[in-house]
């Protein structure tokens, strides 16, 4: 029984590390301009905002999109500002993004679609 509950307790803890964790691996791959690496958690669409382009983008396109902005503005610095999550089990984050022509704020807004957490909604803003 006691080896029972242990597992349970380790499965409940390791799975919500691993769903903080995404928004640490998404500013890391921030960090080092690593499209891939962020959108490696994109939903299949994405509500998408960078800068002046606004829309729903699929997760091909949202990658290309994030990789122009990366080559455009390197990054220089990047700090997860703040996380949170709702009552119904959404996540997000909101991370700055410094650059080495400019600072920007990034929000970033989680949810399950049926196959676990996923980015529903990434904004890039002028700070």
């Amino acid at each position: 029984m006691k080896k029972l509950l242990f597992v349970l307790v380790t499965l409940c803890i390791s799975s919500f590390v691993s769903k903080a964790d995404s928004f640490d691996d998404m500013m890391l791959a921030m960090k080092k301009a690593q499209t891939t690496g962020v959108t490696k958690f994109f939903s299949s669409n994405v509500e998408l905002t960078l800068l002046e382009n606004e829309g729903i983008y699929s997760k091909l396109q949202s990658e290309q999109m994030l990789k122009n902005f990366f080559t455009q503005h390197p990054p220089k610095n990047v700090n997860i500002q703040h996380k949170g999550s709702s009552a119904q089990g959404a996540q997000y984050a909101i991370i700055i993004y410094e650059s080495t022509n400019g600072k920007f704020r990034t929000y970033i807004f989680m949810k399950d679609n049926g196959k676990g957490l996923q980015v529903n909604e990434f904004r890039i803003e002028r700070e």
